[in-house]
């Protein structure tokens, strides 16, 4: 039920304002040098202004809420290479983890989702550099299995670079290097017809092997009236199925979800411990 009016409402403000900040410290050192600053535009001085809190929104569930999106936020994927080129020392891919740390958001929730693009773009990588966990949903067609494939390798191949790119003034200046981490890094079958693709789950299985969740997204009715009435399977009313087909409509998503909790759970335990 969250509605985003336009990209002032999603997280644009927030790496907007995270480039603000780097701007201003930017001109500062310009003026100490005896230099002309760089104009902060109205986009800016306006996104300075903006905080986490004004974004969060509430949903009818009352412990979860959400900062919303729509299709102007991928005008970010326009805007972000242009900031970059004027100020070389803004790290964008933190723009998303430096801006909800200093809102204090990171601590008033116990889990945070991002729901990223299918793309490997700006705010993709403000996305996973921010992330613990990465959970990639694909179906069980080879089309996907491949673009899934593909991902991995961009992924590798981009968070490296970046990497190679800033260690090497890290080194020469004595800073401590960057280094990118997960805790984990799952895919996830969806849409999955055992009748029609047990012979590719079983060859995605073989190449991906732990890196694959054991548990597969079965597609079921249940699964289908869920996407056609734009809510989640959980709330669909038990009612309107047969007593097996909302059972095993359920089953998939159940062990799914206690897979990762125990992953979670795990890192916390681990995070617990290194306090202690």
């Amino acid at each position: 039920g969250v509605q985003a009016e336009d990209e002032w409402q999603t997280v644009f403000p927030l790496l907007a304002r995270h480039y603000g900040e780097t701007l201003r410290a930017d001109n500062q050192r310009r003026i100490d040098r005896g230099e002309a600053p760089l104009p902060l535009d109205d986009t800016l001085a306006e996104a300075l202004k903006v905080r986490a809190s004004d974004l969060i929104r509430p949903t009818h569930w009352p412990n979860i809420q959400m900062i919303g999106a729509q299709l102007n936020l991928y005008w970010a994927e326009f805007q972000i290479p242009v900031w970059r080129m004027a100020s070389r020392s803004w790290k964008l891919w933190s723009a998303l983890t430096d801006s909800l740390s200093a809102d204090g958001v990171l601590d008033q929730y116990d889990l945070i989702f991002l729901d990223t693009p299918p793309a490997l773009g700006y705010l993709t990588i403000n996305g996973l550099a921010a992330a613990d966990i990465v959970l990639v949903p694909f179906g069980a067609s080879f089309l996907e299995f491949e673009s899934t494939g593909r991902f991995f390798d961009m992924l590798s191949s981009t968070f490296s670079s970046i990497e190679d790119s800033e260690n090497i003034a890290a080194r020469a200046l004595g800073r401590e290097e960057l280094h990118f981490e997960w805790d984990a890094i799952r895919a996830v079958m969806t849409r999955y017809d055992a009748n029609q693709q047990a012979e590719m789950a079983a060859l995605i299985q073989s190449y991906l092997g732990p890196s694959l969740s054991p548990h597969r997204q079965d597609f079921t009715a249940l699964i289908g009236q869920a996407g056609e009435q734009v809510h989640g399977i959980y709330e669909a009313d038990y009612r309107d199925f047969n007593r097996e087909t909302y059972a095993r409509g359920r089953e998939t998503f159940d062990r799914t979800y206690a897979a990762f909790k125990t992953l979670l759970l795990g890192i916390w335990r681990r995070d617990e411990l290194a306090r202690e």
